[in-house]
């Protein structure tokens, strides 16, 4: 069966998006590395990776309605929310009809993400 390699988006600041995903998710970088004017990093997200890609002009204009995220199964999901309170991320919590919980919010450059209490897997 396949399975997840990685999920690449773009961001502004490369050292400002490491950082964001280090502390709230305690992803570690695999590598680290430039091709061409591209300045990219890898981070362990489980099962996969997370490619940062800067480079000039990124992240440009998303899609009319912002349909892409990235959903990310938190088993500290309570510990995760309380990481983004203390530092004044805007967020929106929703509890699913079964009990499971969800929070969204955005990266530095916009990118949506849905932690999730209990995940699809």
């Amino acid at each position: 069966m396949a399975k997840l390699d990685h999920v690449g988006i773009y961001v502004k600041n490369l050292d400002k998006s490491i950082k964001f995903y280090k502390e709230i998710f305690e992803f570690s970088t695999v590598n680290q590395f430039t091709s061409g004017e591209a300045k990219i990093a890898t981070l362990n997200l489980g099962g996969g990776l997370l490619e940062l890609v800067q480079r000039q002009g990124s992240p440009g204009t998303p899609p009319v309605g912002n349909w892409s995220h990235l959903a990310i199964h938190e088993p500290k999901f309570d510990e995760t929310v309380a990481k983004l309170d203390t530092r004044k991320i805007e967020k929106r919590l929703v509890t699913m009809a079964n009990g499971n919980r969800l929070c969204f919010f955005n990266d530095p450059d916009g990118h949506t993400i849905e932690i999730m209490e209990n995940g699809f897997l």
